[in-house]
């Protein structure tokens, strides 16, 4: 059985197609150029050599400009704090670059090196992987039942510290690098919207709408924000809200920055839903703790109510939620309060 292994050169992605290939699978890499730098490629050349299997090269850089870096501007300009990753993952990697990889190489599976697993039953489930530190199942909710049912995570039962350990036995000669946060952004994200989004002058407030101070632009700005606001106070302050439409930052005490709902829109179930009232657990972002909640449908809208109100919900971020060590589905962040 052939499977398309999506390789960057960095040593998740090379064991990955390592595990495979040790397992039988006629192994093809596929280096996905997003971006015009292209250090990537001969890292992921040296490490196809190695494995003595085939690389080929997929040019997506102007549907990733145009799919995700201007949506990514798009997005802080209207105010919200969008995470690029989830959105790439569904509609480049494990879309339209997977897509292109078959069109060359005929009817394969997709493998990568991320950190979860898929289960197969009565339908395709997206479970936590083994090591909870390194698991990304949080990046992969947007996924939907056709490409679960074509993708493969040979990782998913290790930990990374197996994969350093089968890396050492292998002898492959791997680059020790991570992956960025955001592979088109190199040094300080206000630098790069900079760039894009131009300085406009405006107020913030506090919550009772008294004046502390100036701000060059609200879009720059992101809920829980503590550094950068450029005022002095008797305590800590951080971003309650962005008012784009007055060009205002709110800004308030610790306290002031925690909410219990949320709505949601642009959402995927990985699992079914009816639209009743649902006990899971969820998490605002990435690197953030798990909390009890509950999904509901009202008037047509998705919301979700934690037990305890969670600090700084970002609109625009993308909010995932868990039956126990299952991805449940996930939606991004509208509104929160």
């Amino acid at each position: 059985m052939k499977v398309i292994v999506g390789m960057s050169g960095g040593v998740d992605s090379s064991i990955a197609a390592y595990l495979l290939k040790r397992e039988g699978y006629e192994v093809i890499g596929a280096y996905f150029k997003m971006l015009d730098e292209d250090k990537g490629y001969e890292e992921a050349q040296n490490i196809a050599l190695q494995l003595n299997i085939p690389l080929i090269k997929i040019d997506i850089r102007k549907d990733f400009k145009n799919e995700i870096i201007k949506d990514f501007i798009s997005q802080y300009k209207g105010g919200f704090t969008p995470n690029p990753c989830v959105k790439c993952n569904e509609k480049m990697k494990f879309g339209l670059a997977f897509d292109k990889a078959r069109d060359i190489v005929g009817n394969a599976f997709f493998a990568t090196g991320h950190y979860a697993i898929i289960e197969k039953n009565d339908r395709m489930h997206l479970k936590k992987a083994k090591d909870g530190v390194k698991d990304q199942s949080y990046m992969l909710w947007r996924l939907k039942q056709n490409q679960l049912k074509k993708t493969l995570f040979p990782l998913g039962t290790f930990t990374k510290k197996d994969i350093y350990k089968i890396a050492g036995e292998t002898g492959l000669k791997i680059p020790q690098k991570e992956s960025q946060d955001i592979c088109f952004i190199n040094g300080k994200l206000r630098s790069f919207l900079k760039k894009y989004l131009k300085e406009k002058r405006g107020e913030i407030v506090d919550v009772s709408g008294t004046i502390l101070g100036e701000h060059a632009g609200a879009y720059f700005y992101t809920v829980g924000q503590r550094s950068g606001l450029g005022i002095s106070h008797k305590e800590p302050l951080y971003v309650v809200r962005i008012d784009i439409e007055r060009n205002r930052v709110v800004v308030g005490k610790r306290e002031e920055c925690y909410f219990k709902f949320t709505e949601l829109t642009d959402t995927n179930f990985i699992e079914q839903w009816s639209g009743k009232e649902r006990k899971l657990a969820a998490k605002v972002r990435y690197r953030a703790k798990e909390s009890p909640c509950i999904l509901r449908e009202t008037n047509g809208k998705i919301l979700v109510e934690f037990s305890e109100s969670q600090f700084a919900i970002a609109p625009g971020q993308s909010l995932v939620m868990y039956k126990k060590d299952y991805v449940f589905g996930g939606g991004i962040i509208k509104k929160a309060y």
